[in-house]
């Protein structure tokens, strides 16, 4: 997201590059298909040897393969570094809401999932925000944003600890099946909230600028705006679920994005667009921590990491796959008539979660 409002200037800068709009919306999610692809091997890798060295070796190269984007002058490099800073993120993203599992049971889970998804919301407001501000003086400037995660390092060591009780857990639950109809719904529905969702930062700038607005600090607020709102979304998130089951949850953050994507084509007005950014943002904070806890919560302890790694996959190849299915209805019905498409879209889906639960995991669509 931190590169979102430097897209519509660096499609001007590669002007000369074929298909040069659709590569550069790629470098925003191209770190997605090497989560999709190595985000499996980091579940197993951390469920036989252990979750910190994965966590650390990831964090390291995030932050070397974000920040080389500074320095490449090729386009096809920049796709090439991107894929690399995947790795980083499959590791890391994985490692983490493994260890979510690890530390915390039952409602303690729900309780920092909700506070994980929250904090993760008012990180991308931040760091997009400051990358729309500097983004107005280069669009190469917010690459050097990723050097974050080395400083990151250093501060979370010591708070972290490799998990003894594994062990335990595995021996104790070794036989219990895996939940593949559960997981198949969850990862389904991971994948089409990350296509939807990352419209935001795909499509959104280029149609602000469509309507008349250069500044990428205003590009990167109508983004940032969205994850405001997600974090408060994420913090409604347990007061949401307490009586719901996790498939009505998805349903009313489909609602929610779509009421906001709706606003979105029918306006030309920015302050339109922002109201319509908190709407959606909202419904974005409840599918983040809903999927991870649905995993989590299905996921049999011996296989909890590769569990957590086929999610991290889902979301981050719908993230890869959204410029890619957005695209041709743009080229159809336009920049705005896409936001109008994927409205009802999300309203669709929203209603079949309502009607056909039994599609997705019929136990959790009773409670979760």
């Amino acid at each position: 997201m931190v590169i979102a409002p430097s897209l519509p200037a660096m499609a001007s800068a590669y002007a000369g590059t074929p298909n040069a709009e659709l590569l550069v919306k790629l470098t925003l999610t191209m770190p997605a298909i090497a989560i999709a692809i190595f985000a499996p091997m980091a579940g197993w890798v951390i469920d036989r040897y252990g979750r910190l060295p994965m966590l650390y070796a990831s964090m390291v190269l995030f932050g070397v393969a974000g920040v080389s984007g500074y320095f490449l002058d090729d386009l096809y490099l920049l796709l090439a570094s991107r894929l690399v800073l995947g790795m980083g993120i499959a590791g890391s993203m994985t490692t983490l809401n493994t260890l979510a599992g690890d530390y915390f049971t039952s409602e303690s889970r729900g309780n920092f999932a909700g506070l994980q998804s929250m904090v993760m919301s008012f990180g991308a407001m931040l760091l997009v925000g400051v990358a729309g501000f500097i983004a107005d003086y280069d669009w190469r400037y917010p690459f050097l944003l990723y050097a974050y995660s080395w400083l990151l390092i250093p501060l979370v060591a010591p708070f972290l600890t490799e998990p003894t009780r594994i062990e335990r857990d595995a021996a104790a639950a070794g036989n219990e099946p895996l939940p593949v109809k559960e997981l198949a719904g969850a990862y389904v529905l991971g994948w089409f909230s990350a296509v939807m969702f990352y419209m935001v930062a795909s499509q959104l700038p280029f149609l602000i600028r469509e309507r008349g607005i250069e500044s990428g600090l205003l590009l990167g607020l109508a983004v940032g705006l969205v994850q405001l709102f997600a974090a408060g979304g994420s913090i409604m998130h347990a007061r949401v679920k307490r009586n719901r089951g996790f498939l009505a949850v998805y349903a009313i953050a489909f609602v929610l994005m779509a009421a906001g994507y709706g606003l979105i084509w029918l306006t030309t007005s920015y302050a339109v667009v922002l109201i319509s950014a908190a709407i959606v943002g909202i419904g974005v904070g409840f599918f983040f921590p809903n999927s991870t806890l649905w995993v989590l919560m299905i996921a049999p302890p011996r296989m909890r990491g590769r569990c957590a790694g086929g999610l991290s996959a889902s979301l981050n190849f719908g993230q890869f796959a959204s410029p890619i299915v957005v695209q041709p209805i743009v080229a159809a019905v336009g920049l705005g008539g896409a936001f109008g498409v994927s409205a009802g879209t999300l309203l669709g889906m929203a209603v079949a979660l309502w009607i056909a639960p039994s599609l997705f995991g019929a136990r959790n669509a009773k409670g979760g």
